[in-house]
C-alpha cells in the first residue's frame, strides 16, 4: 500500500479509491468524505479528500487579489475558529488565509465547492460611483508612474508593483480593495452609523480622525446621522490622534479587519433577526 505525507499531519497516510463503512468526514473541508477517493490516517481518524490532499499550498483568488494566501492546516487565530470572507460562515479546518489582512476561506470556498472551477482574475473593468464617466481597467501591473501614483478613492499611495483599476483618460487610479468599500461603517468612539460619500462634497472639512483635510476629489465617511462628524476613508481603523493619516500599507491592512468586523457583527444581527422575523442580509455593492 502507498504511503503518503502531508504538511498537515505528523504521520504517513495510505490511500484508498473508496472507503465504506462508518461515515468519515474530510479533517481539511469537514465533508464526508465516506466512498469518495481519500487519504487516511486511521489510527489518529485523520482523513483527507483526494482534492483536499492535493490542495494548493498558495493562490491568488479574485476576492482577495491584492495578496496570495497561504494554506494553514487549522485556523491561526486563538479561539480556533475563523469566519469565511466569501461565506461569512464559521470554519475550524483547513484554510486559505492572508495572515496580514485576517482574510480567511474555508478550502471548499476558495476552489469553488470540491468541484473546481479554474480561478478567474477579477473584472477587467468595472464602474464606480466616484468615477461615473468611464470605466476603469484593470491593471495586474500598471505602467511605471512619472511620481508617486495615488489612489484617488482613498487619497494614498499606490504599490508600483501592485494592482490597481485605473481610466487613462482621466489619469484615475484606484487599489483593488477601494473599489469594494462598504457603503456604510461604525466606529467606537461615534454612536451613529458612518455612511460612504462617493466624492466629498465639502470645499473644507477637516477629518475628525487625523485633523488633516480632506480633499474634494477622494470618497469619505460621514455620519449619516447629521451629525458635523466625518473622515478620510484611510482614517476610519484609525485612533483619534494629532498624527497624520495612517500610511497605505497600514490602511489596507486595517480596512480588511474592519470589512471583517463588520462582517461578524452583521451575522449575529442576522442571527438575532432570524428568530424574530425570518432572514435578512446585509449586502454590499460594489460603486
Amino acid at each position: 500500500m502507498d504511503r503518503h505525507k502531508h504538511f498537515s499531519h505528523p504521520h504517513t497516510l495510505s490511500f484508498h479509491k473508496s472507503l465504506e463503512g462508518a461515515q468519515l468526514t474530510c479533517t481539511g473541508c469537514n465533508f464526508p468524505c465516506t466512498g469518495t477517493p481519500v487519504y487516511s490516517c486511521r489510527a489518529c481518524k485523520f482523513f483527507l479528500h483526494d482534492r483536499c490532499f492535493n490542495a494548493s499550498r498558495s493562490l491568488t483568488h479574485p476576492s482577495h487579489p491584492d495578496h496570495p494566501l497561504s494554506l494553514f492546516p487549522s485556523p491561526t487565530y486563538s479561539s480556533g475558529s475563523f469566519i469565511c470572507s466569501e461565506c461569512n460562515k464559521t470554519g475550524s479546518g483547513f484554510c486559505f488565509c492572508c495572515s496580514n489582512c485576517e482574510f480567511d476561506l474555508h478550502i471548499h470556498c476558495a476552489y469553488n465547492t470540491l468541484n473546481p472551477k479554474p480561478l478567474t482574475p477579477p473584472p477587467n473593468q468595472i464602474k464606480l460611483k466616484s468615477h461615473p464617466n468611464h470605466p476603469l481597467k484593470y491593471l495586474p501591473k500598471p505602467p511605471p508612474a512619472s511620481g508617486t501614483r495615488l489612489c484617488d478613492v482613498c487619497g494614498t499611495g499606490c504599490d508600483p508593483n501592485g494592482a490597481l483599476y485605473r481610466c487613462d483618460n482621466c489619469d484615475y487610479d484606484a487599489h483593488v480593495t477601494c473599489t469594494t468599500l462598504p457603503v456604510s461603517v461604525r466606529r467606537e468612539d461615534h454612536a451613529h452609523t458612518l455612511s460612504l460619500l462617493y466624492v466629498n462634497p465639502y470645499p473644507s472639512f477637516t477629518c475628525d480622525v487625523c485633523r488633516g483635510a480632506i480633499a474634494q476629489n477622494h470618497c469619505m465617511y460621514r455620519c449619516s446621522s447629521g451629525c458635523d462628524y466625518g473622515m478620510h476613508v484611510k482614517c476610519v481603523p484609525a485612533k483619534v490622534s494629532e498624527q497624520a493619516p495612517m500610511n497605505e500599507m497600514t490602511f489596507q491592512l486595517e480596512m480588511f479587519k474592519l470589512q471583517n468586523q463588520m462582517k461578524v457583527h452583521q451575522m449575529a444581527v442576522d442571527t438575532m433577526l432570524l428568530g424574530n422575523h425570518g432572514l435578512h442580509r446585509n449586502r454590499y455593492y460594489r460603486y
